[in-house]
């Protein structure tokens, strides 16, 4: 239990020393008993997949928040900040809410191990403070997120959703959820719940008939997305995405501020999942919404002609990468530097092949990262070296050695991406908050 002094940050660090089972469902739905059920005091949209959670919960939230609607959203993993998993109207609870929330299931896991029982999971005593959180500060729609998976993932305690979402499907997580499209598919498919709409990413055909098969053993209806027409475009000095959909009926042609075409289909995902809840969400609202959506470390341009993206897995990697060729081909850069870390767990060899064969950079920067799971830079450097023989290749052992080397040999006609792990995106998004502007492309003589 929690030692002298121990603060609500160092004992959640601490959790998975203790508890590593995930709980049954039916004991999470008795552990919220203790706390008086708070799940059942919002009306939900329930998310899962494997890539583009974190998009469309973006988007919702910020559909929802142009409508007036006080909305929160419980998405994972944060980049520096745990507070980012908690949103309300889009912006962190504070400090004080945050561990409020803390002490209030604390005492609920004192009297919960008391009894003999199983202390929770980290995620799971992430999830019961969202709930505890957004109920003291009065949110009527919650955005959920699932953690991993979807059938036994504890957000699936959550008992009628307004919709369900499920986001494109690739192969992560095998130790858990499978080593096939299908089997991960059937996790996912999980969430889906008897007569509640399920609108899904249909542009894996193995993935989109476990999904369909399961929406018809609910008797849900089954609301498919794919082959959304799209393009880049510049909107006031920026590259965008416009692409055309329509909206209860009428067609729209809204822009997106991320320049990645990977992000149609999550845009209209969420546009379907507002149709499908019933909400009273104007078309102004939805075109507001999508254009002020913000989620960082997807295709984030975090200085000029600087690109970080958080694409940990295969099928993340292929889509940044149908955004990367896009933007060096749109920007016609002098040298394209790619940075890249990746924890050890990854499918790393395939990523790395696709980017060197697809993605042809001039430099690449490997690095390590202040993670457990980061795959050494000296390991990295062996697997690019079989791959290509025409990069440029450095190795760091950490992430602000690396960037600093990207910052300042970077030329103004060149163009960079970031990406290969959510604990790189974190780390340096943290840099560049940290340093602004120092250090800038383009710098040396």
């Amino acid at each position: 239990m929690r030692q002298d002094g121990e603060s609500a940050f160092g004992y959640l660090e601490r959790i998975p020393e203790f508890a590593r089972e995930k709980s049954p469902l039916a004991h999470c739905r008795e552990f919220l008993g203790l706390l008086g059920n708070p799940d059942r005091g919002f009306q939900i949209f329930h998310v899962a997949g494997t890539n583009g959670k974190g998009s469309v919960c973006a988007f919702l939230t910020s559909m929802l928040c142009e409508a007036g609607v006080r909305c929160a959203s419980f998405t994972s993993p944060h980049l520096a900040d745990i507070r980012e998993r908690f949103l309300l109207e889009g912006d962190m609870i504070s400090e004080k809410d945050f561990t409020d929330a803390f002490e209030v299931v604390y005492q609920a896991v004192l009297q919960w191990t008391a009894d003999g029982k199983s202390h929770p999971t980290y995620f799971e005593f992430l999830f019961y403070m969202a709930l505890v959180a957004f109920r003291k500060l009065g949110a009527s729609v919650l955005i959920l997120e699932t953690g991993m998976g979807g059938l036994r993932d504890v957000t699936n305690v959550v008992e009628r959703p307004l919709a369900c979402v499920i986001t494109s499907i690739s192969i992560d997580h095998t130790a858990y959820l499978g080593e096939t499209v299908e089997a991960i598919a059937r996790h996912k498919a999980g969430i889906i719940k008897p007569g509640v709409p399920v609108v899904f990413d249909d542009t894996c055909p193995q993935a989109s008939g476990v999904i369909t098969e399961q929406a018809a053993a609910c008797k849900s209806r089954a609301v498919p997305v794919a082959g959304i027409p799209c393009e880049l475009i510049l909107e006031n000095g920026r590259i965008c995405l416009t692409l055309e959909t329509s909206y209860r009926g009428e067609r729209i042609c809204p822009i997106l501020s991320f320049p990645a075409p990977y992000q149609a289909v999550n845009a209209v995902l969420a546009v379907r999942a507002v149709e499908a809840s019933g909400l009273p969400i104007g078309q102004d609202c939805v075109l507001r919404g999508l254009f002020g959506a913000r989620w960082p470390a997807r295709m984030e341009q975090v200085l000029p002609r600087v690109y970080l993206d958080g694409a940990h897995n295969v099928g993340g990697i292929s889509a940044f990468l149908s955004a990367a060729c896009l933007l060096k081909e749109r920007m016609n850069p002098k040298r394209v530097w790619l940075m890249f870390a990746v924890s050890g767990d990854k499918e790393y060899r395939d990523m790395l092949r696709e980017i060197m064969e697809r993605l042809a950079p001039d430099i690449c920067l490997l690095s390590g990262m202040h993670s457990k799971r980061a795959l050494s830079s000296e390991e990295l450097l062996k697997e690019v070296s079989g791959f290509s023989q025409t990069v440029e290749l450095e190795r760091f052992e950490y992430t602000a050695q690396a960037l600093d080397i990207l910052l300042t040999r970077m030329d103004a006609d060149d163009m960079a991406f970031i990406v290969g792990s959510l604990y790189l995106a974190g780390e340096v998004r943290q840099a560049v908050l940290r340093h602004g502007t120092k250090g800038t492309v383009g710098t040396h003589a």
